[in-house]
C-alpha cells in the first residue's frame, strides 16, 4: 500500500469513527438498543467520573430493563480522532441531560472512547468520562 493509500485508508476510519460517536449519542436519546449494541462491544468497560467502572450490561440494565436512567439530551463535540492500524483512540466532550435515579443532571464531560476494529468493524472496548467543572 503506497504512503498516499495509508493516509486515505486513516482519514476515512477517522470519518467512520467520529460518526460512530453521533449514531451512539442519538441512540441513547433514541432508546436505540440496537445501534448501542453494535457500536459498544460486549467486553466493553467504562469508567465514569466517579472512578466507578461499570460493563456494558450493567449499563444497559439501568437504560432498558430498569428504567434508572434517562438519557433525554447527549450533545458530542470537540472530537478528536486517532487511529493506530486496527486500534483507535477518540477524545472530546459531551453535553449530557437526564435523570439517574431520579436525580437530574445537566452535565458537560470529557471522554475517552477506545475503539479496536473487528471482523472489519469499529467497536468501542473503553470509555472514561471526566466531568467539566462548572465556571
Amino acid at each position: 500500500m503506497t504512503k498516499g493509500a495509508a493516509q486515505d485508508d486513516e482519514a476515512q476510519d477517522q470519518k467512520i469513527l467520529a460518526q460512530l460517536q453521533q449514531a451512539l449519542a442519538k441512540a441513547w436519546v433514541a432508546g436505540d438498543r440496537a445501534t448501542i449494541e453494535r457500536i459498544i462491544a460486549p467486553d466493553w468497560r467504562s469508567t465514569g467520573p466517579d472512578g466507578q467502572t461499570s460493563d456494558r450490561a450493567s449499563i444497559l440494565a439501568d437504560v432498558f430493563e430498569k428504567r434508572v436512567h434517562q438519557i433525554r439530551q447527549v450533545k458530542i463535540d470537540d472530537v478528536l480522532v486517532r487511529v493506530f492500524g486496527d486500534a483507535a483512540v477518540v477524545t472530546g466532550r459531551t453535553h449530557g441531560i437526564g435523570n439517574f435515579a431520579e436525580t437530574p443532571y445537566d452535565v458537560i464531560i470529557r471522554f475517552t472512547d477506545s475503539f479496536v476494529r473487528r471482523e472489519g468493524q469499529w467497536t468501542a472496548v473503553a470509555s472514561h468520562a471526566s466531568v467539566v467543572p462548572s465556571s
